[in-house]
């Protein structure tokens, strides 16, 4: 084999190495978007239920400031 051809040969097998690289990364990009939404839906979650516990919280604050204004009259 003379030069030109190991040459040619080392090109190919370092473009079918670049191709395989960039499949990987393609594969581990879609596996990551397709487990994070999960993870991104259950932090969403979490943010409504701490959200919806402030809002009762606060809820019942001003009912019971209202009682104590009125009792107090």
């Amino acid at each position: 084999m003379n030069t030109e051809e190991k040459a040619r040969e080392l090109m190919a097998q370092q473009h079918l190495t670049e191709e395989q690289r960039h499949e990987k990364m393609v594969n581990r990009a879609v596996e990551s978007e397709q487990v994070h939404p999960e993870a991104a839906m259950d932090e969403k979650a979490r943010e409504l239920l701490a959200q919806e516990r402030h809002d009762e919280a606060t809820a019942d604050e001003k009912m019971l400031h209202r009682t104590k204004e009125e009792i107090e009259e």
